[in-house]
């Protein structure tokens, strides 16, 4: 009886481990430490030309505009892993700003990416972006994303 008892102790304690988040963070702090681990995600299946991830992370509606005003649905955006290749690229952000809006996060940040240029030498290119996230079923999904390259 004494090792139910314990056995049943112990399920209730790690039980809160394994449920989901049922809303959204309600702390900028939390809500930006979720949403950079997902750009460092993001960063790294550009890297690696996972497809894979960007599947999950982008929702159906998904848009992206780039700087010419050129607008991608998802559907287009997968279809660009036949043309991608794999780099050694590094990233990083800063001047990062996150708005909370209830279910709806907004971040702004400035993106430095380092890649070897063709002579060796290597080339920073500076951008600015706007990822707009939703939160569904627990997480936080893409829907909307924009991109500015810095001259």
């Amino acid at each position: 009886m004494r090792v139910a008892n314990v056995f049943v102790l112990t399920a209730i304690a790690v039980a809160p481990l394994h449920v989901p988040q049922a809303g959204p963070p309600r702390d900028s702090a939390t809500a930006r430490t979720q949403l950079l681990a997902i750009e460092a995600e993001i960063a790294r299946a550009n890297r690696d030309c996972d497809y894979k991830y960007f599947d999950r992370i982008e929702a159906d509606e998904f848009i992206f505009t780039d700087a010419t005003g050129k607008v991608t649905t998802k559907k287009e955006d997968l279809a660009g892993e036949k043309d991608c290749r794999k780099s050694e690229s590094t990233q990083s952000l800063d001047e990062v700003i996150v708005q909370l809006h209830g279910g709806v996060a907004v971040l702004s940040a400035r993106s430095s990416t380092t890649v070897a240029g063709r002579d060796g030498q290597s080339v920073t290119r500076r951008s600015r972006f706007t990822d707009v996230f939703v939160w569904r079923a627990g997480q936080w999904q893409l829907v909307a994303g924009h991109s500015s390259r810095i001259p």
